[in-house]
């Protein structure tokens, strides 16, 4: 969730308490919500994950107020502001929706239709509540905005075999824009790879796979000894290794549709100082392909 999702919610929650709070005594009943009958969309926009054509999502819709019958609520689809299309990107399962009698919520289920949409694509579903003049909240509004994003099962033995790896680091100190390297999966760990040798012979570098969220696929990296200064820069620095460790402000992550790897890396030396942050991009290649560019370079 991010930081306008919560502004959004902290606004909808002062507004309600605007309505609700009364001066009481300490021996008063709990204070219970006495104010308009509203019903919104809980957040302003939501990012889906499109993994298979089966999967449900479900859009929270929330009313301020409970009632004592079955509320109807209908939602539209507004086209002039929706590039994703209804029976080729993604189904509604139904846009008549009920909040139960003594209910608060009810929900819209979404699937994506993953076959039909590709990691390029950028799109998103514009959606409007169909209700009552008087149980719409004019500060908050009726809508929302649902984004769908192509997302791939993680398969860390996709991650595994000979890689070609585009380093900036490579290009300044080692004199070669790639390199190939090889990886295989952690004995011990199961979200882990090892990336063999990745810049100095004898120094191997664990890769840590975050699957919990497919929107935000990211690598964590441990800091590491990746080298000897006297290998990198022909002199020995400090007390000779060269370190590596996540730089502060950077994110590295991976897609599992396009099969490649982005690392960010800080370079120093310790007790000397940092030699700078450098990029690294894995793609994963053949068996084939490696024994290629092993013959005829790159």
């Amino acid at each position: 969730m991010n930081m306008n999702h919560i502004g959004a919610k902290i606004s909808i929650f002062a507004a309600i308490l605007s309505f609700c709070i009364a001066p009481v005594s300490c021996t008063s009943e709990p204070v219970t919500y006495q104010g308009p009958d509203y019903i919104l969309f809980s957040e302003k926009s939501y990012d889906i994950g499109v993994i298979s054509n089966d999967e449900w999502f479900e859009i929270p819709i929330t009313a301020t107020r409970s009632c004592d019958y079955d509320r109807n609520i209908g939602v539209e689809v507004i086209s002039e502001r929706s590039n994703a299309i209804e029976r080729r990107h993604y189904v509604i399962e139904s846009n008549t929706l009920t909040i139960p009698s003594g209910e608060l919520t009810t929900s819209l289920r979404i699937r994506g239709i993953a076959d039909n949409i590709s990691v390029a694509d950028s799109l998103g579903i514009a959606l409007r509540l169909v209700i009552e003049p008087e149980n719409v909240w004019d500060a908050y509004g009726i809508e929302s905005q649902v984004h769908l994003r192509k997302c791939c099962p993680v398969e860390l033995d996709n991650f595994t075999g000979y890689a070609k790896l585009t380093s900036t680091w490579t290009m300044q100190y080692m004199n070669s824009d790639a390199r190939l390297v090889r990886t295989e999966r952690d004995a011990t760990e199961g979200d882990v790879i090892v990336v063999k040798d990745m810049f100095y012979d004898g120094y191997d570098v664990r890769l840590r796979f975050r699957t919990d969220d497919r929107l935000n696929p990211t690598i964590e990296l441990d800091e590491h000894v990746i080298g000897t200064t006297g290998e990198a820069f022909g002199t020995i620095y400090g007390n000779g290794k060269l370190m590596m460790a996540t730089p502060t402000g950077y994110s590295s992550y991976y897609s599992s549709c396009e099969n490649y790897l982005l690392l960010y890396v800080t370079m120093y030396v310790a007790d000397v100082g940092t030699v700078g942050t450098y990029v690294n991009i894995f793609e994963w290649i053949t068996d084939d392909e490696a024994e290629r560019i092993m013959r005829e370079g790159f």
